[in-house]
């Protein structure tokens, strides 16, 4: 996905069986997929302070703020949008596939679509969605105004929760999911934001 140009970020975890798949753990994948956008944000910052020009550049900062984010679990049928791969306008909301093979500067798969679809199939097995009538999925940034992923004057004046969205806000939109999925006893979460 990296080497073709995909946006997306995502960390999937296995709970321990005790633990209760409500809220609360879905909030817990999102604190551990700030803990990896952080590294990787660390790690960027290493590698530019290398060139001396820029070792005054200031350590990133990605905010986090929870308490802010409103969790909107999805529907059946929306959770099946999700893994269309018939789905290729990024302006149609719920088109995971759209963006995921569209950011900005389109996603390049060396054998075209069929690899794309292969990949970002692949993508939604690892994380959980494909038994689409047992997984619940959360939306976290339903209430963003992006343009792109559905706008409701009702929810415009939702603030954004982390500045990771600043940059997909300006134009190609976000996403942030957290996917649960009862049979695998598994919790994933995917992320992305990026502009032109």
């Amino acid at each position: 996905m990296d080497s073709a140009g995909c946006v997306f970020k995502y960390v999937v975890f296995s709970p321990e069986s005790e633990v209760e798949a409500d809220e609360s753990m879905h909030r817990q994948a999102l604190i551990s997929l700030h803990e990896l956008l952080m590294i990787e944000a660390m790690e960027w910052h290493e590698n530019l302070i290398k060139d001396p020009k820029y070792k005054d550049h200031p350590e990133p900062l990605i905010s986090w703020d929870l308490d802010n984010a409103i969790a909107t679990p999805l529907s059946r049928d929306e959770v099946r949008n999700l893994t269309s791969t018939d789905k290729t306008d990024i302006f149609e909301r719920l088109a995971l596939y759209a963006c995921f093979v569209n950011p900005p500067y389109r996603a390049q798969f060396k054998r075209g679509k069929m690899e794309a679809q292969s990949v970002f199939l692949e993508w939604c097995e690892l994380l959980g969605l494909n038994e689409i009538d047992d997984v619940s999925v959360v939306n976290w940034v339903e209430g963003l105004n992006t343009g792109l992923h559905g706008y409701d004057e009702k929810i415009s004046g939702v603030e954004s929760w982390s500045n990771y969205f600043d940059a997909g806000l300006e134009w190609w939109g976000v996403w942030c999911l957290t996917i649960w999925n009862p049979k695998r006893r598994t919790i994933s979460a995917l992320i992305a934001s990026t502009t032109d």
